[in-house]
């Protein structure tokens, strides 16, 4: 099952480095899986639920990796951690996500339809770090996270520089703004 899964979200990430994400059509998807109607409709019936697919995948191999690190008391270098480790899950899929993550600028309503997964992943980033999200500030926490780590993406995708020198300059610059209203 995880296989016919991966299979038709690869398929999507192949197209969306052709293809901006508004348009790709779902009858595309399956066709180019090359997966049947009936197998692929078991799984997914929208473009944005494999997506959403995916990117619990890359949440669930963050918390992998992370469970195997030894993090200390510093929330901040936590979290550097936490979103530098994302950014090199993300990264063998930069041109495929900058494609999707522009999609936005000329459909922002499409934000609503991934916001629920969004705002769940960016929520598991606190926990990792060790944030302490069970209080009466929670939602505004990761709300600003949220933000927070969409400007980080942004900035990572106009880097084309082989290393991640600016970015980890960015990130930090950027954790040391926030630092004190979410930790």
């Amino acid at each position: 099952m995880n296989k016919i899964k991966r299979k038709i979200e690869n398929t999507l990430l192949i197209i969306l480095l052709k293809k901006n994400f508004n348009g790709i059509g779902i009858e595309e998807i399956q066709q180019k899986s090359k997966i049947s109607r009936k197998n692929f409709y078991k799984f997914f019936n929208t473009k944005e639920e494999i997506l959403i697919s995916f990117f619990g995948n890359i949440d669930d191999l963050l918390k992998k990796k992370i469970m195997k690190k030894k993090f200390g008391s510093n929330i901040k270098d936590n979290l550097f951690e936490i979103c530098m480790t994302r950014l090199d899950l993300f990264n063998p899929y930069k041109k495929n996500l900058k494609n999707f993550y522009f999609s936005f600028q000329n459909k922002p309503d499409l934000f609503l339809k991934f916001y629920k997964s969004f705002f769940n992943s960016m929520k598991i980033n606190l926990e990792l770090s060790k944030i302490n999200i069970n209080t009466s500030k929670k939602n505004l926490k990761v709300f600003l996270f949220s933000f927070f780590y969409l400007s980080i993406l942004y900035e990572w995708f106009k880097d084309d520089s082989v290393n991640n020198e600016k970015i980890m300059s960015v990130l930090d610059n950027r954790l040391g703004m926030i630092e004190k209203i979410i930790m």
